[in-house]
């Protein structure tokens, strides 16, 4: 009995499906292996090191170099200061002299990679603020700063701000003009007196401008420059009448310490009439006035000059 040609040719079809199932079953590995890894699926925090700032941009090999995963530095030193085979940048030649960790001020969750971003800690810093703001490592004087040589603590007293500092002008006894000029600090205002002199000469305090003493020393005219009620004391309203006669006529400024025991000049001033205008009663205090009768009065000689002759003294007197 011949056999079937179903069943000679049943082993053949069972093979060619059995190599066909496998060929599918390895072709979905080779497949997915054409596909790029993604670490979607790992949290590098779990590691202790979290990605923050600039960190979270980095590819691994950055920080794993040739796959190697132990021994890689968690510390900011360990990439950004000390030799290693780790690509990053290192601390710059003009960076402030210390020795503290990185992120001591650099803060890592800024999401700029510059690291201009930075907040300096100045807690427990007092001194030797010049080592680092020397306009080199940091911003130092500018070029209005007032001149001088001192240490920046000496005045400055906070590192919040360079604002509310406190000059110290102990030992200051000259000089004064070099700051006080209204470009670098105060100077002198709008109505100060007229002078070429040195801020010295008169101001003897550091503390306030008040209670200053005019050295009138050398002073002998333009009396009237300062005394004119504006920039300093002038005539009261019960000075006797001489708006043109210069103050120096009767007060002797080689002497001047007050204004009282002036000797009236009447010959300097040109006096030759018009004398009740200062010596009648209630006019001028200190000043002789016309005495009660039997001397004459206004309504008989109402000039001075009518019968006193002179301006030295009241007599002689001439009579009619």
């Amino acid at each position: 009995m011949k056999p079937s040609a179903s069943r000679t040719t049943s082993p053949f079809r069972l093979l060619a499906l059995i190599l066909l199932v496998l060929a599918g079953m390895l072709s979905v590995p080779a497949a997915a292996a054409d596909r790029p890894a993604t670490p979607k699926d790992f949290e590098h925090l779990n590691t202790g090191f979290p990605l923050r700032g600039a960190h979270e941009h980095l590819t691994c090999e950055q920080c794993h170099v040739r796959g190697i995963f132990k021994g890689t530095p968690r510390r900011c030193i360990g990439c950004h200061q000390l030799a290693t085979d780790i690509e990053a940048s290192k601390k710059s030649p003009n960076h402030i002299p210390t020795t503290e960790d990185c992120d001591v001020c650099h803060n890592d969750f800024l999401p700029n990679v510059s690291w201009q971003l930075v907040n300096m800690n100045h807690a427990g810093i007092v001194n030797n603020c010049a080592s680092c703001h020397n306009n080199v490592f940091a911003p130092g004087k500018p070029p209005n700063h007032i001149p001088t040589n001192a240490p920046c603590e000496t005045c400055h007293r906070s590192t919040i701000a360079w604002a509310g500092a406190r000059f110290d002008h102990v030992g200051v006894s000259a000089g004064c003009g070099r700051c006080h000029n209204n470009v670098t600090v105060a100077g002198k205002p709008a109505n100060h007196i007229p002078t070429g002199q040195s801020c010295e000469t008169c101001h003897v305090s550091t503390a306030a401008w008040s209670a200053v003493r005019m050295n009138h020393e050398g002073i002998a005219s333009g009396c009237a420059r300062c005394h004119n009620n504006v920039l300093a004391i002038g005539q009261p309203r019960n000075h006797i009448p001489v708006p043109a006669t210069p103050c120096e006529t009767c007060h002797n400024p080689a002497q001047f310490r007050t204004f009282a025991g002036a000797r009236m000049d009447h010959t300097g001033a040109n006096i030759t009439h018009g004398c009740q205008r200062c010596h009648e009663a209630g006019n001028i205090y200190g000043i002789t006035s016309r005495p009660a009768p039997p001397h004459p009065q206004p309504n008989v000689a109402p000039d001075c000059s009518q019968c006193h002759l002179n301006t030295h003294s009241f007599l002689p007197v001439f009579t009619r």
